[in-house]
């Protein structure tokens, strides 16, 4: 809550001073080097400086949230994107510059080992969240065979045109005569007088439509309905929010909270939580081991329900 209102306050404040969401994500990356810088020192009060800084970084994603103006600018999220891998970028050389000064051995393996994971993770979760592509409907029109119009291609100009064939007309007769039902001829002298709806009526009582095609067969009702003379109505105690208690139904899972999903997705707020705690207490190969399994655990999690996911920034 506190923070919340004070991103939005500083947010209102350099709004006012015309910091636009650009300059803030400049200002992030800013302070990533200067998180790199300090954890190059590799000892307790470089981490500690080095996570005032990472907390610096996330205070700016939240200002810069929070801001009015261009919101939805495409050069903008391309370069708020773009810039978010690279300060990552920067603090993982900043660890491994550290590690290797303190004489750490396989420092840079584990870093290059660190950004691999975290390029799949980024990758699985970007193709589990592409928009499915459209498919065709009923209204989607064939392309025109060759023999209705001009072949294409490079040698389209040289071959010559066929004449688009006209519609022809469709027979009305043809679909009562292959499902069965009784053609329309002449009328009787007796059927003169009755009534114009009275066939239709009927055709309705015999179950055929008014224009030859047998109705379609009832679907079987759902368990808990029953049907009367004004359609299905549901029986007393089979709400919507009743529970399934058919044999064989698939009861739901509970969702997971809202700070399981942001710590299975692993985002990059937990990854600089991550980097800050394991770089003071301990070294930056712990922390480049500990990005690995976070990684590995965040695409597992997506493998197994890829309905539950987090923020993925």
């Amino acid at each position: 809550m506190v923070y919340g209102t004070l991103a939005r306050s500083a947010a209102r404040m350099l709004e006012r001073r015309h910091v636009t969401r650009a300059g803030m994500t400049r200002i992030g990356v800013v302070g990533a080097v200067g998180a790199a810088v300090w954890f190059s020192r590799a000892d307790t009060v470089g981490g500690l400086a080095g996570s005032a800084f990472l907390a610096a970084v996330l205070f700016c994603d939240a200002v810069r949230a929070r801001m009015r103006a261009d919101r939805g600018d495409a050069l903008t999220l391309w370069l708020a994107a773009m810039l978010s891998q690279l300060r990552e970028c920067v603090v993982y050389l900043g660890l491994a510059a550290g590690a290797v000064l303190a004489g750490l051995g396989g420092a840079w393996g584990w870093a290059a080992g660190a950004l691999v994971a975290l390029a799949l993770r980024d990758s699985l979760l970007a193709a589990h969240g592409a928009p499915v592509a459209a498919f065709p409907g009923r209204d989607a029109k064939p392309a025109p065979l060759s023999s209705q119009g001009c072949a294409g291609g490079l040698l389209g100009g040289l071959a010559p045109c066929c004449p688009t064939r006209p519609p022809r007309d469709g027979d009305p007769g043809l679909t009562s005569r292959l499902l069965g039902a009784a053609v329309p001829g002449p009328r009787s002298p007796g059927a003169r007088g009755r009534a114009p709806g009275a066939a239709a009526v009927g055709a309705a009582a015999a179950g055929v439509r008014s224009d030859g095609i047998p109705p379609r067969p009832r679907e079987a009702e759902p368990a808990g309905c029953r049907t009367s003379g004004d359609g299905p109505r549901r029986a007393p105690g089979a709400g919507r929010g009743a529970p399934d208690t058919r044999p064989g139904a698939l009861r739901p899972d509970p969702a997971p909270t809202a700070p399981a999903r942001r710590l299975t997705a692993f985002s990059q707020p937990t990854r600089f939580l991550v980097i800050a705690v394991t770089a003071t207490l301990w070294d930056a190969r712990v922390a480049f081991v500990t990005l690995i399994v976070g990684c590995a655990i965040a695409v597992t999690g997506e493998l197994v329900d890829p309905t539950a996911r987090g923020v993925r920034r």
